[in-house]
């Protein structure tokens, strides 16, 4: 047989192989997973289906699912060797500067008198603790969907995995959190995220390594 007719018959049937990614029913049950934590252990907000109705409470769920989406993309650029992160991280970097801004704006729009409870709300103290604590019914669903993947820096890939798994908890939190403002969403609920992200890069020092 001559060399190009070998060639040919050892790439007969070959197809392209799908890159590596968290499927997206792994999202799906983590979301679930994160709201069954906010039913059994704080319950739904009293006035949910009143709070439906408006534009801040949807407008705090766009930031986390939107951080929840850049963050995913940065899971999955950086479970791919050699595939460029940074776009990723831009976004999610964007993202809080966009939360960042539109905070500044509703302060500079609200009397002085009034900055505080702006900022810290009521619960302030709960806030990031909460959205931790309801990362972990997320983590484990994440964590196993990430297992297709091939990341070569783990404590980034963690960071980046443990953030998913708390902007997927925040969202279902935003379900319990009475708190609307720019201010307080843009600082209590991305030092949640935060927070999951730094557990997330300890984690994945040591789980994610090769």
């Amino acid at each position: 047989m001559r060399t190009d007719d070998l060639i040919d018959a050892l790439a007969a049937g070959l197809e392209p192989v799908r890159p590596a990614r968290i499927h997206p029913l792994w999202i799906v049950g983590a979301l679930a997973a994160s709201v069954v934590g906010v039913l059994l252990m704080l319950g739904l907000r009293p006035d949910l289906t009143v709070a439906m109705t408006g534009w801040a409470f949807w407008l705090k769920a766009l930031y986390s699912t939107a951080i929840a989406g850049a963050a995913l993309m940065l899971v999955t650029r950086l479970g791919r060797p050699g595939v460029n992160s940074r776009p990723a991280l831009y976004a999610v970097l964007g993202i809080v500067g966009v939360a960042i801004a539109f905070a500044g704006v509703e302060l500079a729009l609200t009397p002085s008198g009034d900055w505080t409870r702006s900022w810290l709300g009521l619960t302030w103290t709960l806030c990031a603790r909460n959205i931790l604590l309801m990362s972990v019914f997320a983590a484990p669903l994440i964590w196993l969907g990430a297992r297709p993947l091939a990341p070569t820096r783990p404590m980034a890939s963690g960071a980046a995995l443990g953030l998913l798994t708390g902007a997927i908890a925040a969202t279902a939190y935003g379900l319990h959190c009475p708190e609307a403002t720019a201010p307080f969403v843009a600082t209590w609920y991305t030092l949640g995220m935060a927070l999951a992200a730094a557990i997330g890069a300890v984690i994945g020092r040591f789980a994610l390594r090769w």
